[in-house]
């Protein structure tokens, strides 16, 4: 598993690439732990106007596993594409992409409380498996026989392995305070079954 500094150092690098943000203007990344153990690492860059998020669940399909892995990922690509419509009718500068087990936004201030919504529910939720197995079965790129022997029971066995909030890191970058972030991740799981009313700073 990936250690915080290194995904600290690897998310802020990416970001600051991506948005063209000097490094004279980045501050120093900050680490929270939310009650339901999602780690949470926040850099904030006053006055860019854009807000990169990413959301990883350190998670790695088995080999008997990968054809899970498809059926959400196909899912998760779905989902995307149908929120990106909702982002291009509201600004042109904003999208949000997302596989298997990660998600990623780069939106404007006022868009990024609701793509980042979007994708933390896209992922430690537990309805999204038998979303999954209803929807997208038929999308499946591989043979389609290949699907007979899955069942919801497995799909959602492998979610459950899979998809925990311990294991699950985000990064947020740019006009956006510690605080606000922190505010905005806990309300995004406010539902899960761990309870969200305490957050604790990483050590």
């Amino acid at each position: 598993m990936k250690s915080i500094q290194k995904l600290s150092i690897l998310f802020v690098a990416l970001f600051s690439f991506n948005a063209a943000i000097a490094q004279s203007t980045m501050k120093a990344p900050v680490r929270y732990k939310l009650k339901n153990g999602v780690t949470l690492i926040v850099a904030q860059n006053v006055g860019s106007g854009k807000i990169f998020s990413r959301l990883t669940v350190e998670n790695q399909a088995q080999e008997n596993e990968t054809l899970y892995a498809q059926i959400l990922e196909n899912y998760m690509n779905k989902r995307a594409e149908k929120f990106n419509e909702f982002l291009t009718s509201t600004t042109s500068s904003s999208k949000i992409t997302m596989n298997y087990n990660e998600g990623n936004t780069a939106t404007n201030v006022a868009n990024f409380e609701d793509a980042f919504n979007f994708v933390s529910k896209s992922f430690l939720n537990q309805d999204i498996a038998k979303q999954a197995f209803d929807e997208m079965k038929d999308l499946y790129a591989g043979k389609q026989d290949d699907l007979k022997s899955v069942t919801m029971k497995d799909l959602q066995a492998y979610y459950n392995k899979n998809f925990k909030a311990e294991d699950t890191y985000i990064t947020i970058a740019g006009d956006i305070t510690p605080s606000q972030a922190r505010e905005i991740a806990a309300k995004a799981f406010a539902n899960s079954k761990e309870a969200n009313e305490v957050i604790t700073t990483a050590k």
